[in-house]
């Protein structure tokens, strides 16, 4: 029964973190990238400066999925690496750290709630990370 639970979760996770680096890839190559897709639409922000964060966080996103699945596959066949598993730690504390946010613009606790990147982290981004975060708890 644990082996099924961690086949769930696993594959879950991963696809779920593959789906987003899927999606930035998608976004991008199509030239619909909006910078308030990745960070607040302030003044100041540059276009090439959301681009480049939207690239490095589709990159984490594909390395964290190949970690939860290396992970995944130890756990059902028994076997323990002190790397893989310091690593999912890793992706996890990561995860739980996007859902709280950082108490301003992203997050749980947020304090601003207007704007375009605003509703797009409270509808999708924020619940993401919190359901992948839990998700992750049998691979610990």
């Amino acid at each position: 029964m644990r082996e099924i639970v961690i086949w769930i979760c696993g594959i879950a996770v991963t696809t779920g973190l593959m789906s987003g680096a899927a999606i930035s890839w998608y976004i991008l190559l199509a030239g619909k990238f909006k910078t308030h897709m990745i960070m607040p639409d302030r003044k100041w922000n540059k276009p090439d400066k959301g681009k480049t964060w939207f690239v490095l966080q589709s990159v984490g996103l594909f390395f964290a999925a190949f970690i939860v699945l290396m992970r995944t596959t130890q756990l059902v066949e028994g076997h323990r690496d002190n790397v893989i598993e310091n690593l999912i730690y890793a992706v996890s504390g990561m995860l739980l750290l996007r859902a709280l946010g950082e108490f301003r613009v992203l997050g749980l606790f947020r304090t601003e709630k207007e704007g375009v990147f605003a509703t797009l982290d409270r509808k999708w981004l924020t619940p993401a990370a919190l359901i992948l975060f839990i998700m992750t708890w049998p691979l610990l």
